[in-house]
């Protein structure tokens, strides 16, 4: 060392060695004893005399930390290495060359990912603790990294008292929101414990000492009373033959204001400030009986609080924990709480899957119960701990999940994959319409970027975008896709609106009064799939406005020859029983009536096998509809005098009706050709019209195709169904 210093720093640097040393003695050997000598040495020259915020020097600090993850945690050499060097910057001097020669790459990679969590923005914990603490165990691909961070919060927390109040406070409550729970998922209690104490202590000094005066008082003036409570207890435990051990414990100020808080009570009425736990030496076979005999002891002598008991020996809990939990009135009229378990079940909610952090309902427990279970159990055996940490798994589930800022600091938590679409969509609807880019940890990326945990994200929006069908690819939550579907099909019938206006000043300026027979005739003309489609198309000018009039308006001589044209395509729709010989073999229209002409229902197209009925029109004749039709409600309730039953006759030879089908499914190479080979030579169908509309890579269609009943119909759409692509056919009604 070339460090100028005094006695005093001289003779501190020796007590602060020769501590990392006794609290490392169960790995050193003559090798790494001289490695740990010279990361000291190194750790020593690159600190100098900086202090931290506290004033601590900031070397003292290191090694602090160092004998915490020895000493406290049970960790190895790599680990103590890196809590030396860490903070210590990669391009330093030798740092490199440090590592490399001793071949200490695992501490150099732990000290990085310190580095990526200390620049982490911990502003906004208290809403966000939950994921910041899924945070950074998805950051760390070892655990040592999560492990060396509590150690440096709980050292740093151990000297705050020469920081001002105010930075107390702030320090105190980042601890309570983010390192205390840290600690308790990962089963290290004793360290949580203190950093509640801490935290409470710091952040509100007054309660933490009226608590803290009044569980010493109470230890003073229960120490005799839980003598006197426990002697008959032990005495009849004996009696009966079980071989048990009695602890005691107080519970702590963090613990008991915590307590007062939530269940909204006084001191006076936290039941279980000192509790009972009689473990019992059990045989695997006697456990449940040797409890209930325990239960048995302590109810003979004091009286129970039905209400309070908790059987979870009967019926174990989900997550495996096994207990009974008693709460007893002991001498001079006082609440006890006992807790009867064997020495089993005691191991198994310290170490097991029913750990306490996990019992106390800490949400993202289950997703992460193994691994931390695993690391509970290293952290007991410090000689195999160092390997086995180096090897420690993630959670599965961990993997699936990312978690990002906010330029405020906030955290979103999102599904793996996710894109800054997807992050503008989390943040607000409106910000997520309006998405055209985004910065990524201050960099230029577009929507389409996939995002990784820690990114910190600035969403880019312009007023003049708007979502489209590509974005559906490139989004991975379910919220961004269900709001990019609700938006384009707002934006359809938005259009739709639109279109529908042009369509009705159209009408006004040609005089046309029957709106239903004008989109009947433009629908079939276009050979759209119905109005909505009309109106669309209206709207974005695939079809403009003044082709409305050259359908709609025709000279009388046109309008006749297409007629006798129509019928003579389709002798289903035939005027009159006396003019179309077809026509008279297939509808009876109450024979007895006297009215002669009929005509099939364009609003619905009834095959034969549909249940019907007939409309008498003004000036048309009767309209035979489906009893299906989506006007047969109205017609019925408004006009009954004007219905007539209606029924199929026996079809003369040869008679066909036009039927349509919407098909829709996904695009390939060849589907149109496949379709009407399968209907014209296979099935031996004439197809009318047929046309494929290709969008996103999925598609839409529409078939007319002549049939000649309900059967043939319904054996076309199964057939349609088998082929590649389609995953979707169904008959459709010219006005859906």
């Amino acid at each position: 060392m070339n460090l100028p210093v005094d006695s005093t720093e001289k003779e501190l640097i020796r007590q602060k060695y020769r501590k990392l040393v006794t609290e490392c003695r169960a790995f050193l050997n003559k090798e790494n004893t001289a490695t740990l000598r010279q990361a000291f040495n190194m750790m020593l020259t690159l600190h100098g005399r900086k202090l931290l915020d506290n004033k601590e020097p900031y070397f003292c600090h290191a090694v602090d930390v160092a004998c915490i993850v020895a000493g406290e945690m049970g960790l190895g050499f790599v680990s103590v290495i890196a809590s030396l060097l860490n903070g210590i910057s990669f391009t330093e001097a030798g740092v490199q060359e440090f590592y490399k020669k001793n071949k200490l790459d695992e501490a150099r990679i732990i000290n990085e990912s310190l580095n990526r969590i200390r620049e982490l923005p911990t502003e906004r914990l208290p809403g966000n603790a939950e994921n910041f603490i899924s945070l950074l165990l998805s950051l760390s691909s070892d655990v040592r990294v999560v492990l060396l961070q509590l150690a440096d919060r709980l050292q740093y927390m151990r000297t705050i008292s020469s920081l001002s109040e105010p930075l107390q406070k702030l320090v105190s409550a980042e601890t309570s929101d983010l390192y205390a729970p840290l600690a308790h998922r990962l089963g290290l209690y004793r360290i949580k414990s203190e950093l509640d104490e801490l935290s409470l202590q710091y952040s509100n000094p007054a309660v933490y000492e009226d608590i803290a005066t009044k569980i010493r008082k109470a230890e003073t003036e229960n120490r005799d009373f839980l003598n006197s409570f426990l002697e008959p207890v032990s005495a009849e435990l004996i009696r009966m033959g079980l071989d048990f051990t009695i602890k005691k414990r107080t519970k702590a100020v963090s613990s008991v204001y915590a307590k007062i808080i939530k269940q909204e009570v006084s001191f006076e009425e936290v039941y279980d400030l000192f509790a009972i736990r009689i473990i019992l030496n059990s045989l695997p076979d006697n456990e449940k009986a040797d409890c209930w005999k325990a239960y048995s002891a302590v109810t003979n002598i004091y009286t129970p609080e039905p209400k309070r008991l908790r059987d979870w020996i009967t019926i174990p809990r989900p997550n495996g924990y096994e207990s009974l939990h008693i709460t007893v009135l002991g001498p001079a009229k006082r609440w006890v709480e006992v807790q009867i378990r064997t020495r089993r079940m005691d191991e198994e909610a310290e170490l097991g899957n029913a750990a306490h952090w996990r019992y106390k309902g800490q949400r993202g427990a289950v997703e992460t119960s193994e691994w931390l279970n695993s690391i509970r159990k290293i952290l007991e055996n410090p000689r195999e701990a160092e390997v086995a940490l180096a090897k420690g798994q993630k959670p599965a589930s961990s993997s699936d999940m990312i978690y990002v800022f906010t330029p405020e600091g906030d955290l979103k938590k999102l599904k793996a994959g996710s894109t800054v679409l997807d992050f503008a969509f989390e943040v607000h609807t409106n910000i997520g319409s309006k998405c055209s880019g985004g910065k990524v940890n201050r960099k230029i990326v577009p929507i389409r970027h996939q995002l990784k945990s820690g990114d910190m994200v600035e969403i880019i929006t312009s007023k003049n975008q708007n979502p489209n069908i590509d974005w559906l690819g490139w989004v991975a939550t379910s919220r961004a896709k269900n709001k990019i579907k609700r938006y384009l099909k707002e934006a359809e019938f938005k259009q739709a609106e639109a279109g529908k206006e042009i369509f009705r000043r159209k009408l006004t300026q040609l005089k046309i009064s029957n709106a239903d027979e004008a989109i009947n005739k433009l629908v079939a003309h276009f050979r759209l799939s119905g109005p909505l489609d009309l109106y669309q198309q209206l709207a974005e000018d695939r079809i403009e406005p003044s082709q409305l009039k050259d359908v709609l308006i025709v000279n009388p001589k046109e309008s006749k020859d297409a007629e006798e044209k129509s019928e003579s395509r389709l002798p289903a729709k035939a005027e009159s029983r006396s003019q179309n010989r077809t026509s008279e073999n297939v509808i009876i229209v109450n024979e007895t009536s006297e009215i002669e002409g009929y005509k099939l229902a364009r609003c619905c197209n009834p095959v034969m096998g549909d249940e019907i009925f007939g409309f008498i029109t003004v000036g048309d004749g009767i309209k035979i509809h489906r009893a299906n039709c989506p006007n047969a409600a109205r017609m019925k309730s408004r006009y009954p005098y004007r219905t007539m039953e209606a029924q199929w006759s026996t079809p003369a030879e040869g008679t066909y009706f036009l039927a349509t089908i919407k098909i829709s499914g996904f695009d390939q190479l060849g589907i149109l050709n496949t379709i009407t080979t399968m209907i014209s030579n296979e099935l031996k169908m004439d197809v009318r019209t047929i046309s494929l509309d290709s969008k996103g890579g999925r598609f839409d269609g529409i078939i007319k195709v002549s049939i000649r009943d309900k059967k043939h119909l319904e054996f076309l759409l199964k057939k349609l169904l088998t082929i590649k692509g389609i995953i979707k056919a169904s008959r459709l009604s010219t006005s859906s």
